[in-house]
């Protein structure tokens, strides 16, 4: 055998690519579904965050036994809340969905408020329901202002400022951006981006090994006077140009839809311009040369397609578990969050999102770990590629 050679090692990288891109119909469908995931997730959060605006705006406030508090109901009344008095079985339908929460009047509501005695207004809600959560808060928040105006009145009629009734004057300054405060509900495009990064190449990678060696096209090539790293190579970069493509199409796609989707009507002044999209090609462009790498390793050792895409499921688990370590984190992350594979790549594309300073030891990370593990699976994949066992189904 001779030398390696990158002209024969460019062959095949685009003998594999021409034959991946001949099935144009799995192709279109795995570049369809990662361009499509972004405006579709984009557009999910727009009409969500919406419906939760228009919901606590329109609110309605049912309100049992409503004639024991008239001043109450028209102080809602003037803050632009409707009033459903007295709904029937009101306890069942909290429970139920019907309704997310009621105002309950105590019958001696009035006496009690004209003594000079705490009033009671029972607020029944289900806690354990999220989609009840924005409209208890809305009626929380008008009941403790009520409350607040009612005890301020009676210690000016007693002759007292409201201000001895607070001691403390306690303010909160918010050091976070209005961008990286949006960013906290965006942050699901850090996690589509990765995805996109291993839903590009899982099909590619399946196709090169398990796939060539069902169809019995495997063997001939390991004929040609073509070293085995350089068959392991060449499909390797073929497979990375389809996930490239993939990545850069996803990040296309929510570049557009965030274009077009009106975040800001919902307060949201989210910004993802050219800064954005280059911090993001940065992080995922070693990624996705790494992904296919582990996916080909995985792939050369199945008997079967099936069997190969079984092995597959890993890479598929370890993209959507290591993330959860940024996600549920409660304290202030360590130095060695970002060297961790795919979790490191989330935490910074957050930072990206966030606007925050990216250190250069975490970009070091984004692109030492991946070529490190790229290094090691390219190698199993090479070895494994030798090995006659491979070609018997063994």
């Amino acid at each position: 055998m001779s030398a390696f050679s990158l002209s024969r090692l460019l062959l095949v990288a685009r003998k594999e690519l021409l034959d991946l891109l001949r099935d144009r119909k799995s192709i279109f469908w795995a570049l369809f579904t990662v361009v499509i995931s972004g405006p579709l997730v984009v557009g999910l959060l727009y009409f969500v965050g919406k419906t939760v605006s228009d919901r606590i705006e329109k609110v309605t406030a049912p309100i049992v036994n409503a004639q024991f508090a008239p001043d109450f109901v028209r102080f809602l009344e003037r803050r632009g809340v409707k009033i459903d008095a007295d709904p029937a079985d009101y306890e069942a339908r909290v429970k139920s969905g019907d309704l997310d929460a009621v105002l309950v009047v105590d019958p001696g509501y009035a006496e009690s408020l004209g003594n000079g005695r705490s009033a009671k207004i029972t607020l029944v809600t289900l806690s354990s329901r999220d989609g009840s959560a924005p409209i208890a808060g809305r009626l929380s928040r008008e009941l403790r202002i009520y409350a607040e105006m009612i005890g301020n009145e009676r210690m000016i009629l007693r002759g007292i400022a409201p201000a001895v009734a607070r001691p403390l004057q306690v303010e909160e300054l918010d050091l976070a951006t209005a961008e990286q405060r949006s960013a906290r509900l965006l942050q699901v495009m850090s996690f589509y981006a990765l995805f996109a990064g291993l839903m590009g190449a899982i099909a590619a990678a399946l196709d090169v090994t398990a796939g060539e060696r069902e169809r019995q096209t495997l063997e001939p090539l390991l004929t040609t006077p073509v070293a085995v790293s350089e068959l392991a190579i060449g499909k390797w970069l073929a497979v990375s140009m389809i996930n490239l493509l993939a990545v850069t199409a996803s990040l296309v796609g929510f570049l557009i839809a965030l274009q077009v989707v009106p975040l800001g009507k919902l307060g949201l002044p989210f910004n993802f311009g050219v800064r954005e999209f280059a911090g993001f090609m940065a992080v995922l462009v070693p990624f996705a040369f790494m992904v296919p790498a582990v996916l080909l390793a995985f792939g050369a050792a199945g008997k079967t397609a099936k069997e190969a895409q079984s092995s597959l499921s890993v890479g598929v688990s370890m993209v959507g578990l290591l993330p959860l370590i940024s996600i549920f984190r409660q304290t202030k992350a360590p130095w060695w969050d970002t060297w961790v594979p795919v979790n490191g790549q989330y935490a910074v594309l957050s930072k990206v999102l966030r606007a925050e300073t990216i250190l250069r030891l975490d970009w070091l990370a984004m692109w030492a770990v991946p070529a490190l593990i790229c290094g090691i699976a390219l190698y199993v994949f090479t070895q494994r590629l030798g090995d006659e066992k491979m070609l018997a189904g063994r």
